[in-house]
């Protein structure tokens, strides 16, 4: 797979959300907006803190010394159906017939939203109808969040495995992404004597990885205005035990732990809001840095996997249960 193209695959769900008509949301009054805006996303922020967090090993035994391991990895995290609409009953201007709405990873349906701002000292009330945002899970990859990976293990002294993980960064068509990632696996046998000469073998594993995506949306924006730019920032970590186990070529392998990290979404810029007032006087109302919102997702994992060895070259896949339960796979290239 080519480097553009797995950058591809990382950036899907955000190029996807551009055409999603998210921005029509800051029509809303504040406290719906903000309301909409969170219940919205927070799949697709969960799901990247999942799927962005998986897949970072096929083994428990650390390499040898000036061992490598190079891999190329997709990981798909599932979002649950419950987590693919969101209910509108306790939002305070919007009226609608539609009994919920589509999170972002939810079906590409829209509705109508009978959009108020109330009056104030300054203000007339103003009304307009807007679209709400469609979801885009037709348009991902098995209708999850995807993230695919680009790994290298390299093994250093006292059984121990440095594993980083990294994608050049990425400067095209007003998208900027930078993803950086560094684990370590330890090997727990060998402090327990004989015990390391069996097949299995038994690791603590430790990591952390922060990726960023900025995205100018002036150019799809429906929404008049200046500087409109979007900035995704996500972090993550993993505090696992991992097992594994050798029979001729096939490896068992799989892990127990904690996984999360938090995740960041804003809409940065000035936004020209158009209404018309009761006697239908077009009115523009202006907001800048409008959306500054944070996610978190945190969960205790179990993970199951094979791993297939043909000489110096593997492929592997793995699940992994958890809040939104996620498929890993790939290949690697060995060099002990």
């Amino acid at each position: 797979m080519k480097l553009k193209t797995l950058i591809y695959l990382l950036i899907l769900p955000y190029l996807s959300w551009s055409q999603s008509g998210f921005e029509s949301i800051l029509l809303a009054v504040e406290s719906d907006s903000k309301k909409m805006y969170q219940r919205y996303m927070n799949p697709l922020m969960k799901g990247v803190i999942y799927s962005s967090n998986s897949g970072w090993y096929n083994t428990a035994k650390p390499h040898k010394k000036l061992g490598i391991d190079l891999s190329l990895r997709l990981s798909t995290s599932f979002v649950p159906s419950s987590d693919q609409v969101f209910s509108i009953n306790d939002l305070d201007y919007i009226t609608t017939d539609a009994i919920n709405l589509p999170t972002i990873i939810g079906d590409s349906r829209q509705e109508n939203l009978f959009v108020t701002i109330p009056k104030d000292g300054l203000s007339p009330e103003m009304k307009t109808v807007i679209k709400a945002p469609k979801g885009i899970k037709s348009r991902l990859p098995l209708g999850g969040v995807p993230a695919p990976m680009l790994q290298l293990g390299i093994g250093i002294p006292f059984k121990t495995e440095l594993v980083l993980r990294y994608s050049p960064e990425y400067h095209r068509k007003g998208i900027d992404m930078t993803l950086k990632g560094i684990g370590v696996k330890h090997d727990l046998l060998q402090y327990f004597g004989p015990v390391d000469k069996i097949p299995i073998n038994i690791s603590a594993f430790a990591s952390y990885s922060k990726m960023k995506i900025d995205y100018d949306i002036q150019s799809f924006s429906s929404i008049g205005g200046s500087g409109q730019v979007s900035q995704f920032s996500i972090n993550n970590y993993n505090l696992l035990i991992l097992a594994s186990y050798d029979v001729f070529i096939v490896n068992f392998y799989g892990a127990i732990g904690l996984s999360g990290g938090n995740s960041s979404f804003k809409m940065l810029g000035d936004y020209d809001l158009e209404y018309q007032t009761q006697s239908n006087v077009p009115v523009t109302r202006k907001l800048k840095d409008p959306i500054d919102m944070n996610f978190k997702a945190s969960d205790f994992q179990t993970t199951l996997g094979a791993k297939f060895k043909f000489l110096i070259f593997s492929a592997f896949i793995d699940f992994t249960f958890q809040d939104y339960k996620t498929l890993s796979a790939g290949i690697s290239i060995n060099f002990r």
